[in-house]
């Protein structure tokens, strides 16, 4: 079942049960492709996954921004929801959170970008210059733009060597919308404003991206959540499936 929010594709999971939003990343196919792992929990929980702009069935309307999404789909929460943010998606639902905090029942940052809470960390800051430099400034080859681009991200998919010339085409078109951005080092958030909102906050990463862990942790530790490492998954640590589902219950019923 889909539902359209100013133009914006949403795929509706389940019908009853408390509110649950998740925001993709990067994932070409939208929500309902980078969650598909969740959902198993429609059967408790009503489940909301927008495809953000320029992703699934929604249209491109210019190249990527954080917030200029969170206010597109700000509709979408409700009191009571629990907001769970993907990579880039991570900072979408931060910036919801911190338009609407009363409205948030938990909030679920899974390897969030958010350098802003902890760039003076040499390892994220680091990790922010080299994001900064790849997507602003890339390499004139799609292919090698997209090996350091995942390597960067601790996404675990193989390139082979030489790339057929289908590959090239898909490197060439994922560099087009991959640059097409606005990088996650402009993200200006609230801190104090979330956290005295006193939402419970879980992050999750895979341990492969060591920038990743440290936002986590300075997550963690400025909102009062908790960082969680989940073994044997990369950049998309949800599609773990059970061991992630079986967290993100027990923190939804903790919350409520």
């Amino acid at each position: 079942m889909g539902t359209e929010l100013d133009g914006v594709n949403v795929t509706e999971w389940g019908h009853g049960g408390p509110r649950v939003v998740l925001i993709h990343g990067g994932t070409p196919g939208g929500g309902a492709q980078a969650f598909a792992s969740q959902e198993p929990l429609k059967e408790r929980w009503r489940i909301l996954l927008p495809d953000r702009p320029g992703h699934g069935l929604t249209p491109k309307r210019g190249g990527e921004d954080f917030e200029r999404d969170a206010t597109i789909l700000q509709p979408l929460l409700e009191p009571g929801t629990h907001l769970v943010g993907q990579s880039y998606g991570g900072m979408v639902a931060l910036y919801m959170a911190q338009n609407d905090p009363d409205a948030v029942a938990s909030l679920t940052l899974i390897e969030a970008p958010a350098f802003c809470f902890a760039m003076a960390d040499p390892v994220v800051a680091d990790m922010a210059r080299r994001n900064r430099e790849l997507f602003t400034n890339p390499p004139e080859d799609p292919v090698v733009f997209m090996r350091s681009a995942f390597a960067m991200l601790g996404i675990a998919v193989e390139i082979p060597e030489p790339p057929p010339d289908f590959f090239v085409d898909i490197a060439t078109a994922f560099k087009a919308d991959a640059t097409d951005i606005r990088v996650p080092d402009e993200a200006v958030i609230d801190v104090q404003k979330l956290a005295e909102a006193g939402f419970p906050v879980l992050t999750m990463t895979s341990g492969l991206v060591p920038g990743f862990d440290h936002i986590a942790d300075a997550v963690a530790d400025q909102l009062g959540g908790s960082h969680v490492v989940v073994p044997g998954t990369d950049h998309s640590v949800q599609n773990a499936g059970a061991p992630v589902n079986a967290m993100l219950e027990e923190l939804w019923r903790s919350a409520r």
